[in-house]
C-alpha cells in the first residue's frame, strides 16, 4: 500500500508532529487555500500523525491506526458530509457532533472530525459547533478547510490554529505527477499551466482545456499594447464561475509581469507575454493594474454585474488607471 504523501507542506507536518511531543494538541485546526492545493489530503495526513502508534518515523504507514487510515476505515477518523445543495453545510449535519463527541473513541486514541469547506457553512450552522470549541472533549480533535477565510465566523477562526496551506513547488508537483505515471512532459507543461496546485495540475491532465490559459495570454498581449477593444473581447464572459475563473487566472499572470520587472524570472506558460508587458508597463501601472483585477474579482464573487464588472475592468486595465 502506498504511504500517504505531503508535497511542500512541511508547515503542517511539523506543527502537528511538534504538539504530539510535547504533549499539547490543539483541538481545533483550520486548514486555508485555493480549491486543489491539497487541503483534504494534509487533513487525512494530520490524521495519521495524530493517531500512529510508532515508537520511530510517524506516521510509519505500517500500523493498524495508519492501515486503517489510509483505507479510509478508521472508525475515529470522522469526515462528515454536507447535505446543503451547493455543497454546504446545515445546522443538521453539523448538530450530530456535539453529542458524539463526548462519546470515548473506539480505539482508546483522539477522535478526529474532518470538516471540509467549512466556509460553504451558513453562520447557523457553524454556531452549532461553538460549544465543542469553546470546552472540547479532551479526546476530540477537529480539522476544517476553508478557501474563503473570511467565510468562516471569527468566533470559529479564534478558537483554532489556522494553517495556511501552500503549493508544491515545481519538483515536487512533478514528482507527484510522475509517480501517478504521466509522462514528465505532461507533468512539465501542466505545472507551466497550474502552477504548484497539485489537484489544478491533475484536472487539467484528466481532460482539462487549454483555453483558459490561451485568453490569459491574449490579454496579456493586449494589455501590452493598450487596446481595450482586444482587452474587452478576449475577457468577455457572461458566467460568473467562467469570468471568476478567468480573472483570477489574469491575476496571477499579472503577478509574473510584476515579478519580472523587479528582477525575477521565472519559466512558465506565459513567460513571453509577461516580459514584453513588464517592459512597457511602469511598475506602479502594474501594480495598479493588478488592484484592479482583485477588485474585480471580489465584485465577481458577490453580486455585481458580470458584463459590467468586465467592461469596467478592461477599461481601466488598458487606459492603465
Amino acid at each position: 500500500m502506498a504511504r500517504l504523501r505531503l508535497y511542500s507542506k512541511e508547515n503542517i507536518s511539523e506543527t502537528v508532529l511538534s504538539m504530539r511531543k510535547r504533549d499539547r494538541l490543539c483541538h481545533s485546526f483550520l486548514l486555508v487555500g485555493d480549491k486543489g492545493v491539497g487541503k483534504k489530503t494534509s487533513a487525512k495526513y494530520m490524521a495519521l500523525e495524530i493517531l500512529c502508534r510508532s515508537d520511530g518515523e510517524i506516521p510509519c504507514g505500517v500500523c493498524k491506526d495508519c492501515r486503517m487510515i489510509s483505507n479510509d476505515a478508521h472508525p475515529d477518523v470522522i469526515t462528515v458530509s454536507a447535505s446543503g445543495k451547493s455543497g454546504n453545510f446545515r445546522a443538521d449535519d453539523l448538530r450530530p457532533i456535539i453529542s458524539d463527541a463526548y462519546i470515548a473513541s473506539n480505539e482508546g486514541g483522539y477522535k478526529i472530525y474532518i470538516l471540509p469547506d467549512i466556509d460553504k457553512a451558513l453562520p447557523a450552522a457553524q454556531n452549532t459547533l461553538l460549544k465543542i470549541f469553546e470546552e472540547p472533549p479532551d479526546h476530540v480533535v477537529i480539522i476544517m478547510t476553508a478557501v474563503k477565510l473570511e467565510n468562516v465566523l471569527p468566533t470559529v477562526r479564534s478558537r483554532a490554529i489556522v494553517i495556511n496551506v501552500p503549493e508544491a513547488t515545481h519538483d515536487d508537483v512533478i514528482s507527484a505527477l510522475t509517480e501517478r505515471r504521466i509522462p514528465e512532459a505532461d507533468a512539465e507543461k501542466a505545472y507551466q499551466l497550474c502552477g504548484g496546485n497539485i489537484g489544478a495540475c491533475i484536472e487539467y491532465l484528466n481532460g482539462g482545456s487549454d483555453e483558459l490559459y490561451l485568453k490569459v495570454k491574449s490579454a496579456l498581449a493586449a494589455l501590452a499594447k493598450s487596446d481595450e477593444y482586444a482587452l474587452l473581447k478576449i475577457l468577455n464572459e457572461t458566467d460568473r464561475v467562467a469570468a471568476t475563473e478567468l480573472v483570477t487566472e489574469l491575476s496571477k499572470a499579472l503577478s509574473e509581469a510584476i515579478k519580472r520587472k523587479q528582477g525575477y524570472e521565472e519559466t512558465s506558460f506565459y513567460s513571453e507575454e509577461a516580459r514584453k508587458l513588464s517592459e512597457t508597463t511602469g511598475s506602479k501601472a502594474l501594480m495598479t493594474m493588478y488592484d484592479r483585477i482583485l477588485e474585480a474579482m471580489n465584485k465577481l464573487k458577490g453580486n455585481a454585474s458580470v458584463g459590467l464588472t468586465i467592461a469596467d475592468l478592461s477599461g481601466k486595465l488598458a487606459g492603465r488607471l
